[in-house]
């Protein structure tokens, strides 16, 4: 959908939403996320709240690994935010530039919404934070100070690399929003439980799927336009992270191929340079041979292509309160081996859409994905349960609704 600034004209209300013109409110919303550290997940959400009667302004830099993504999704970025630092080259000095500009533009934020208030300020992720930093709690503060009512996307409940760390900084970013909204059950128990977060204050709205609008193609043709070998593919595709369990992973598929399975598996990624040396290093002792590394950012025109090219998809994580990567593949028609986190166990079932195993068990992984690899039947199986439970579940349009309604109480209280 191509909009500027993800602007939208008034549009009819349902019958059921309360309004004295007939017609709704246009709400004005500051979608942060001054990072960009989730483009596609608010490339697609703008995109759709447009329709809902809501003028949202994109805060956010440009993505640093494709600077021009969201003019390609038809979105135009906040421009009186300083964006130089995401096209430099050198990782240090990238970081060094893009953390200055972060602070200043937070300081240009609040003397703007000084002059110029949204009704919503819908923050998304929050990078100093998760490192330790109280700046910008004090940032939601001034906003709050100014009357504009302040909602947060809890995409990960804590550091998922560091699960305790910082608990008393989130618990303050967290009482500091008017609402917040997470994307499963298991996230808005933590929040209850281990942050004292009063349940009414929470929204529950899905992630939505990403990269599933391009042409289908059978795993042999994708395979063939990968340049790959038509053998059975499984697949492990997302940016990396120490808490993907991509270590795991490896360990279970050196005990499958020891056992003379046939197949391949592919790693597609970039992320933690730690991780990934890690990655290489255990390939390098005895995997060459089955396993392809794409250890590289993956252009967006491309993810869809692999996500095809796979028989299997697997999800070796060891935490996690959320998996865009998850509910993307969910959409493909692919059988699926996952680990026991609550998150997942929301969207499969063991042996019935899925097979599920505990993480660090390499023994069980290895077994399952051996399952799926030789009994092509039984992949069928899965893969044609999962696409009748997936096809049941929320897609952006509701999204879209949900978070207006989410805004709607947000400015009631």
């Amino acid at each position: 959908m191509n909009q500027t600034e993800c602007q939208s004209a008034e549009v009819e209300v349902p019958r059921d939403e309360p309004s004295v013109s007939g017609r709704r409110r246009m709400l004005r919303v500051y979608m942060m996320d001054l990072w960009s550290f989730i483009p596609y997940y608010m490339a697609d959400l703008c995109s759709h709240l447009a329709a809902e009667t809501i003028e949202v302004k994109l805060g956010s830099a440009r993505y640093h690994l494709d600077r021009s993504y969201f003019q390609k999704a038809g979105l135009i970025t906040d421009h009186f935010l300083l964006d130089a630092g995401g096209g430099i080259r050198s990782n240090f000095l990238r970081r060094l530039v893009k953390s200055c500009e972060y602070l200043m533009n937070l300081l240009l934020l609040c003397v703007r919404f000084a002059a110029s208030r949204p009704d919503i300020l819908h923050v998304q992720y929050l990078p100093f934070l998760e490192r330790g930093f109280a700046f910008e709690i004090w940032f939601l503060k001034w906003a709050r100070r100014l009357g504009i009512r302040l909602v947060y996307t809890v995409h990960n409940v804590t550091r998922q690399d560091a699960p305790d760390q910082g608990i008393d900084l989130f618990r303050r970013a967290y009482s500091t929003a008017d609402a917040l909204i997470c994307h499963g059950e298991q996230a808005q128990a933590e929040l209850v439980r281990d942050f004292g977060i009063a349940k009414e204050k929470i929204w529950v709205i899905p992630h939505g799927p990403l990269f599933d609008d391009g042409p289908r193609l059978t795993p042999q043709e994708a395979r063939k336009k990968l340049r790959l070998q038509d053998e059975p593919l499984a697949l492990s595709l997302g940016v990396i992270s120490e808490y993907k369990g991509i270590p795991f992973l490896l360990d279970s598929w050196k005990k499958l191929k020891a056992q003379g399975t046939e197949g391949r598996l592919m790693i597609a990624g970039t992320g933690d340079p730690r991780v990934l040396s890690e990655i290489r290093e255990k390939v390098s002792d005895g995997l060459t041979d089955s396993v392809t590394l794409w250890l590289q950012f993956v252009p967006v025109e491309q993810l869809p292509l692999l996500y095809q090219a796979a028989d299997v998809l697997v999800y070796p994580y060891k935490a996690g309160t959320t998996s865009g990567a998850l509910l993307t593949g969910l959409n493909y028609g692919k059988a699926v081996v996952a680990t026991r986190l609550p998150f997942f166990q929301e969207y499969l079932k063991d042996g019935e859409t899925a097979l599920l195993v505990d993480y660090g068990a390499t023994d069980n992984l290895a077994a399952a994905l051996q399952v799926l690899i030789q009994q092509p039947q039984r992949r069928a199986q899965l893969a044609s349960a999962l696409m009748r439970h997936a096809a049941q579940g929320i897609g952006w349009p509701e999204i879209a609704r949900k978070t207006r309604q989410c805004y709607e109480a947000t400015l009631a209280m």
